[in-house]
């Protein structure tokens, strides 16, 4: 199921250290977005793109993969793609 995926995919992102210069409290709510998202089996998806678009893919451990499985399932939803700085990538 996408959801699931999107939630393995996030909490790897989380334990990578991606989002660590994030205040606290928005990593919580993120957290949370996870946690609810396994209860109800739905997950917000706008809201949680909105985290994938400030990540820092040159955090120390982070793989490549992580990057190309995010703008995977971007692409797949017809969202902007992520560059490795975080930022979105608009076609010209």
């Amino acid at each position: 199921m996408v959801t699931n995926s999107l939630i393995d995919l996030t909490r790897e992102l989380l334990s990578s250290g991606v989002f660590n210069h994030l205040p606290d409290n928005e990593i919580a709510r993120l957290r949370w977005m996870i946690m609810q998202g396994q209860r109800e089996d739905q997950l917000p998806l706008q809201p949680l793109f909105s985290y994938w678009y400030r990540v820092d893919f040159y955090s120390p451990n982070v793989s490549p993969l992580l990057l190309k499985q995010c703008n995977d399932y971007l692409e797949r939803m017809g969202h902007p793609l992520i560059d490795a700085y975080g930022q979105e990538l608009y076609e010209a």
